[in-house]
């Protein structure tokens, strides 16, 4: 049965007919190749190599002539799961003119179905995957029966928008049967992976107008706290740049610390008062530092201490984390601030 349905090989000396050409045409010319390879192994009985064939040319080329020979061959290796599937694939696709290899695939297929269970899964709605125990076979409405081996199965079905559903067989074999699978519609909050029931907006109060305007001042004051720091920074840098250039100049001039004591000499005045003018500069700086630090600490403070949780439709959520606030000095050569950090 296996080499009784094959095709007119291109190029034959004997003239084809129509059907014998499109056939051969439909195949790629390695499927062909596979396919002859399959049909000389089969010849022989080496059934083992003229599956690998076969199923190597179905990869390629899905044409029903193939399903045919590897359905047989399936049957002679004792698969007989996968004989009733090609050979029922061959059925459906094969013309009603190939009257003698139906009658021989028919008998190959009735074998195999003495092995195995045949169920007609009917699934609505249509267009849902249908699986069996837990591999995809394909969507409803299938093109041919679920067959399985003998033992315990699970045929389910699953589509967007439904809850999953599953039918337990229990598979005997050469027993028909039919499983139904009704699909139910998801519950809203579960279609399209989460819809949940809005939450009506909380009106603004007086409280909240007022935490708002803190938090908005206190980040407002904070900033130009740390801006002026900032800029007092850079000009005591300044002053102390001038302050060294005018002791440089002194010392060029053999003038040393203490032919300034009385401020006599040309140009000790203006170092002392360039000196004197760092100090303040970087001083403000640090104050300016420090008050804008504790100023965005303590509006950081407040915001996390009057934070509410938002309401939701958990009627008893999780309580927050406490808050936590980090202050670190940071202190260097012309650097002076706070670094300040926080958490919800």
């Amino acid at each position: 049965m296996a080499v009784a349905l094959t095709a007119q090989v291109a190029g034959a000396q004997q003239p084809s007919t129509a059907a014998a050409a499109g056939e051969t045409d439909a195949l790629t010319d390695k499927a062909r190749q596979l396919y002859e390879e399959g049909r000389q192994a089969a010849a022989a009985g080496k059934w083992a190599d003229a599956h690998a064939s076969f199923l190597a040319a179905w990869a390629i080329k899905p044409h029903y002539q193939i399903a045919s020979n590897l359905g047989v061959a399936c049957l002679k290796l004792g698969k007989y799961r996968d004989a009733a599937e090609y050979l029922s694939r061959y059925l459906r696709e094969a013309p009603a003119t190939k009257v003698n290899e139906r009658q021989n695939a028919e008998a190959s297929l009735k074998e195999a179905l003495a092995k195995v269970a045949s169920v007609t899964v009917q699934v609505t709605p249509a267009g849902a995957e249908v699986t069996v125990d837990g591999a995809v076979v394909g969507k409803a409405p299938l093109a041919d029966r679920v067959f399985l081996d003998p033992g315990k199965h699970e045929i389910g079905a699953k589509l967007e928008g439904y809850t999953p559903a599953t039918h337990p067989v229990a598979a005997v074999a050469g027993r028909a049967e039919t499983v139904t699978v009704q699909l139910e519609r998801a519950p809203a909050a579960q279609i399209g992976g989460g819809v949940h029931t809005p939450i009506p907006p909380r009106l603004e109060t007086p409280r909240d107008k007022v935490r708002t305007a803190v938090l908005v001042g206190g980040g407002i004051a904070a900033g130009v706290g740390v801006a002026a720091g900032v800029v007092l920074t850079v000009m005591a840098n300044g002053r102390a740049s001038d302050a060294e250039d005018k002791r440089q100049a002194l010392l060029d001039k053999r003038y040393t610390d203490s032919s300034c004591r009385g401020m006599t000499r040309p140009g000790c005045k203006d170092l002392r008062d360039t000196v004197y003018a760092r100090v303040d500069l970087s001083n403000a700086a640090f104050w300016s530092f420090v008050a804008g630090g504790a100023i965005g600490a303590g509006t950081l403070v407040y915001g996390l201490v009057t934070t509410k949780p938002v309401e939701g439709p958990d009627p008893n959520p999780p309580p927050p984390p406490p808050p936590s606030v980090r202050i670190v000095p940071l202190l260097g050569p012309g650097v002076a601030g706070l670094s300040l950090s926080g958490k919800l």
